[in-house]
């Protein structure tokens, strides 16, 4: 995939994905225009001064990038910030940060004046390889963990990997989980070789753009077909139904990306289990994700809670578990399973032999 491409949409045609180079050229020529606010993460605002310096005459709305304030609450605080900076139907909102800016400023801008145009600077590589495009938004109501939600695609997105040279490693390895899942539905050539260079993208982080982009490519290939998810586009729950479990379960101490490692590999395993896989193809993968996997076991202890939380899964089908699993890689399917007794005794098998206590 070249630096720039476009993606097809249902909601305004296409809209443009551009790596850049120069991030102050792009921030001084959108400053210069009348009709910009920029919403920007305050943590990334004060780590980049010089940068930002170029739009101080600018409307500038700061945000917390924090999930707990990912809430109608919370943004309902920036639309009055918005107000007070005399936002009107005719701007361009222009976001900077990582996924819950995105969330937020998505949401906002599809029910400002029934909706107004926005950009996004992704500054997380989860952002950067993954939520940047797709259309979705969604935010926390109450205790419900992204209840509500839109379709709605930023117009231009702008991808600066300069932003991941502040990122600790942690926030690394998370993406690296991400464009692993993507890698996995696809095949196993570009899996293999994030393992092959883990160390190095740890360090190295421009060496992660040709990943970033292949993530994105085939991200693209899916949700121009099924951006909506009704359809195809949910074989990207891959390692999600499992991860998302695991983050509840550990109070989201464990990063997503490495939460879904964890549930891809767990998913594969289930797979073998099931004669979907071969134990030779089970630890071909595994040798893979082990490398972003961090400590973590499901125990006699914790399965319970563990299970409690795959029952509040949005894909279940009545006390079924709605979930992906493989028949090898490149090759994933949606699967329906029992919440039992069978299946727990196959995630602690799982977890005695494969996770670090």
């Amino acid at each position: 995939m070249s630096d720039s491409f476009s993606v097809k949409s249902n909601i305004r045609d296409y809209y443009h994905v551009q790596f850049l180079d120069d991030l102050q050229g792009q921030l001084s020529a959108l400053g210069e225009q009348e009709n910009v606010i920029f919403i920007i993460d305050k943590n990334v605002h004060a780590l980049f001064p010089e940068v930002f310096a170029i739009i101080k005459n600018s409307r500038l709305v700061l945000i917390d990038p924090s999930e707990k304030f990912k809430t109608i609450d919370y943004s309902q605080e920036i639309i009055r910030e918005l107000i007070n900076v005399q936002v009107r139907k005719n701007d361009i909102l222009v976001a900077m940060g990582g996924g819950i800016t995105q969330d937020i400023v998505a949401f906002i801008s599809s029910i400002l004046f029934r909706g107004v145009e926005w950009r996004f600077f992704p500054t997380t590589l989860l952002a950067q390889c993954d939520s940047c495009i797709g259309s979705k938004s969604s935010i926390n109501f109450d205790q419900f963990k992204n209840l509500l939600g839109t379709f709605n695609p930023p117009s231009e997105i702008f991808i600066y990997l300069g932003f991941l040279t502040t990122l600790s490693e942690s926030e690394i390895r998370s993406g690296i989980g991400e464009m692993l899942h993507y890698f996995f539905t696809k095949g196993i050539d570009q899996a293999q070789e994030i393992a092959d260079n883990f160390d190095k993208l740890l360090v190295d982080r421009s060496m992660l753009k040709p990943f970033i982009s292949e993530s994105l490519r085939i991200k693209k290939e899916i949700i121009e077909k099924d951006e909506f998810d009704t359809s195809i586009r949910h074989i990207f729950n891959y390692g999600h139904t499992f991860g998302h479990a695991i983050e509840a379960l550990t109070d989201y101490k464990i990063p997503h990306g490495q939460a879904i490692s964890i549930g891809m590999d767990l998913a594969n395993y289930i797979s073998f289990t099931r004669g979907m896989i071969t134990i030779e193809q089970f630890d071909e993968m595994h040798s893979i994700l082990k490398r972003n996997i961090p400590p973590f076991n499901l125990t006699k202890d914790n399965i319970n809670q563990y299970f409690l939380a795959l029952s509040k899964d949005k894909k279940n089908k009545g006390v079924l578990l709605g979930c992906i699993l493989t028949s090898g890689a490149g090759k994933v399917e949606k699967i329906f399973l029992n919440l039992d007794d069978s299946l727990k005794s196959v995630m602690l098998s799982y977890s005695d032999t494969y996770l670090v206590k």
